[in-house]
């Protein structure tokens, strides 16, 4: 038998059910992984790997970050020579050389903590490695402000200042060369929505040394994000470094006239070049 409830006690009986149902906590993490791997093989050998992983946890008023990431790619050089007595009876040799064109190996920490709904505080601590860019390793920290100028949903606009003190650990360190500086950095943020499922970013990062002007770091990272899935995604990215005052890599000093094996004298420190590029395509997995 059907019974006739009254609309209003009909609306105060549902409203548990959709109180519950908006009292379900949101996760308070995300995590982002993304991988991409080259490899070729047979008359040219070469092998490419690219890895990143980006960790969040947010509070109603804090965020906490971690990022580690890095890329490697070797190259097999193969080099072939003939030698005898006539044609009929050359023997060919081949070699191959091995060598690491690009390392670098990167890990940053930050902490975030609103003062206002657009100003806030932070702390991070960061390590780098790039070893053919004359690099061990390099490690900062930072405390500042920074300041949301756009925050809405399709753009996303963000700038930082802060001061701190950068260690660096040199391959080569020529006498005079200044390893260890107070320094201060400047930092600007932009994110766009460009379609419901791709989303643009572009960060740029200028360091300072406050003992010498000259030593300063721009490092320049732009990513292209589309998303497949729920959990997949593909991402496109290109960072640049520019250091006006790079590292030294060490030469080695053979012996003239060449002898074999060659003997070598020694080292002499060589500069690198200031601008360092990486293009990288990476499938994005998020848990």
């Amino acid at each position: 038998m059907l019974r006739w409830v009254p609309p209003m006690l009909a609306i105060l009986a549902a409203q548990p059910l959709v109180a519950q149902a908006d009292a379900t906590p949101k996760r308070p993490w995300s995590d982002k992984a993304a991988l991409s791997y080259v490899a070729v093989g047979g008359n040219a050998s070469s092998q490419s790997l690219g890895f990143s992983n980006e960790y969040k946890y947010t509070w109603s008023d804090a965020a906490f970050a971690f990022n580690v990431g890095g890329v490697r790619v070797a190259t097999t050089t193969v080099s072939r020579a003939a030698t005898g007595t006539s044609l009929a009876d050359a023997a060919v040799v081949e070699t191959r050389t091995s060598a690491t064109g690009t390392e670098t190996y990167y890990g940053n920490l930050r902490y975030d903590h609103n003062l206002t709904e657009r100003l806030q505080w932070f702390g991070s601590a960061g390590w780098e490695r790039n070893l053919p860019a004359g690099l061990e390793a390099r490690y900062t920290g930072l405390v500042g402000l920074g300041y949301w100028w756009i925050k809405a949903d399709r753009t996303k606009f963000f700038t930082d200042a802060g001061a701190g003190y950068t260690k660096e650990n040199l391959v080569v360190r020529p006498a005079g060369t200044d390893d260890h500086f107070a320094t201060f950095r400047l930092g600007v943020k932009v994110e766009r929505k460009l379609f419901e499922t791709s989303l643009f970013t572009s960060e740029l990062n200028v360091s300072d040394s406050l003992r010498d002007s000259q030593n300063y770091l721009g490092v320049w990272r732009n990513a292209f994000t589309t998303t497949l899935s729920s959990r997949l995604a593909l991402k496109v990215g290109y960072d640049v470094t520019y250091a006006n005052k790079p590292a030294f890599v060490g030469v080695d000093v053979v012996q003239t006239p060449v002898t074999t094996p060659p003997v070598i004298l020694g080292q002499v420190p060589f500069q690198v070049k200031k601008t360092d590029t990486v293009f990288t395509t990476s499938l994005v997995i998020a848990f």
